[in-house]
């Protein structure tokens, strides 16, 4: 019987093969390593999402509770007016100042504000609200031209019939546009999201950062002028008869007041606090929170925002909570 030798060039293709199995083996398991990785990093950046919409949720819960013993155990020191020194725990009041809690172990970040806040466009107030809008403005802008479009579009979104303004729009409009079945042509159960079906309306107030008209009042929000805390520089010079300068300063002390607790009263002269009462100081009973991880944490989290009718410390009326706004994002 014949015995054949294994040639070194047989001996040589066995290891390339055995190498290239070796290296495709290593490969394999490294993506595998790589994919189960990016997976959990993308898990764990979900899962701390989703705590930090229950975290949020509960402390939504409990600073409701807490404005209302606050209201209930401290009264007459207006929001903006209060002395946080004097004071060995928090206080909660709708001025805007930041805040900090520790829930069950986990730090959030909060500020209220009265809800009586932004320009009110609604139904009933829309026409007073854009004539008060331009009475800072030159005769010949073209804003003044965008304010008068929108008034029209908006009188024809709400009113009751379909005599079609100078400049607005009515059924045949939108149904042009893709937009049936608008408009409302109603004034009741009416949403402030509703606004930005009107051309034109953010060009004169876009949404903010996050997407929200929050320059504008909810629906249902108490009347009257705007809150000082969220006032924006145009309403400072219109409530307040300010100038460029003016605002600014009050700008600047406002900040010192969100962030050093420092009373604005003590940032700037007398004479220009006394004109800031053109606009709302008061504790409207209805509260817009924000609620959001603290900007040194750098971790997933969701923000929330919601507005609710204030109550006492029994509780509100038939156990119900009343929301005007409630918004994740």
């Amino acid at each position: 019987m014949k015995r054949f030798r294994r040639t070194r060039k047989e001996s040589g293709s066995a290891l390339v093969a055995a190498l290239v199995l070796i290296f495709s083996g290593s490969m394999l398991t490294m993506a595998v390593l790589a994919i189960s990785q990016t997976a959990t990093l993308d898990i764990r950046a979900h899962t701390q999402l989703q705590r930090s919409a229950y975290i949020n949720e509960g402390v939504s819960n409990r600073l409701q509770w807490l404005l209302a013993a606050d209201r209930h155990l401290f009264t007459g020191t207006a929001p903006g007016e209060l002395d946080y020194t004097d004071y060995d725990h928090d206080r909660y009041m709708p001025d805007g100042v930041e805040h900090e809690m520790d829930y069950y172990g986990t730090t959030v970040a909060f500020r209220i504000f009265s809800a009586n806040s932004g320009w009110d466009l609604g139904p009933s107030a829309y026409q007073n609200t854009l004539m008060r809008f331009t009475s800072r403005l030159d005769v010949d802008t073209t804003v003044t031209d965008a304010v008068e479009e929108l008034t029209d579009k908006l009188r024809d979104y709400f009113d009751d019939n379909d005599d079609l303004s100078t400049n607005g729009m009515e059924v045949d409009d939108y149904d042009a546009e893709g937009m049936a079945p608008l408009p409302r042509n109603r004034t009741s159960g009416f949403w402030r999201e509703e606004l930005f079906y009107i051309k034109g309306l953010t060009d004169l107030f876009p949404a903010d950062k996050y997407g929200r008209l929050s320059g504008l009042r909810l629906p249902n929000a108490p009347s009257g002028n705007p809150n000082f805390f969220t006032a924006t520089p145009l309403m400072l010079q219109i409530y307040c008869n300010l100038d460029e300068d003016q605002v600014a300063e009050v700008v600047a002390a406002r900040e010192q007041w969100f962030k050093e607790r420092i009373r604005i009263k003590d940032q700037i002269d007398s004479l220009l606090y006394t004109n800031l009462g053109g606009l709302s100081w008061n504790d409207s009973g209805s509260y817009t929170i924000y609620i959001e991880a603290p900007k040194k944490e750098k971790r997933p989290s969701r923000r929330l925002v919601f507005t609710y009718r204030g109550f006492d410390p029994t509780g509100p009326d038939d156990n119900m909570v009343e929301f005007l706004e409630w918004m994740f994002f």
